[in-house]
């Protein structure tokens, strides 16, 4: 600190240069006013630093909240989509088992369509016979 006021009293007038003895007994080369105004702004300096180190560690605090917000968003975000691709995923399910279900459907139609057609082939080649049988029948009774 002193040293640096020692430089600083190389560029000053020789008029603010005085030699005196200070309070504590220490030999002092600057006016006691200018150096109380150092020793002030020193301290008011000190006071400065100390405070935009309070400062820079609140803004870091914030930060540090702001990240984590930030990163729980990100995280619902990633599971927002996740449950959109789930619910796009069981629509495309729904409706590949609908497919599905509608072609058994289908297949179950044709083969009843097909049975109808056989039952109604059976019942007329069964009414045939039994018209057959009678016709015997009649013609060997008479």
């Amino acid at each position: 600190f002193f040293s640096y006021f020692a430089f600083q009293s190389q560029a000053m007038a020789d008029d603010d240069r005085i030699v005196m003895f200070d309070e504590d007994c220490q030999l002092r080369i600057y006016d006691p006013e200018k150096f109380n105004e150092a020793v002030d702004l020193q301290r008011c300096a000190q006071q400065f630093n100390e405070k935009l180190q309070s400062f820079k560690d609140m803004i870091q605090n914030h930060m540090s909240v702001v990240q984590a917000q930030g990163q729980k968003i990100e995280n619902e975000k990633l599971r927002a989509i996740g449950m959109r691709n789930k619910v796009e995923g069981e629509s495309e399910v729904r409706r590949r088992k609908q497919r599905e279900l509608q072609q058994a459907i289908k297949e179950k139609q044709t083969e009843l369509d097909r049975y109808i057609a056989e039952y109604n082939s059976l019942q007329k080649l069964e009414a045939e016979q039994k018209q057959l049988i009678d016709k015997l029948s009649y013609n060997t009774s008479s």
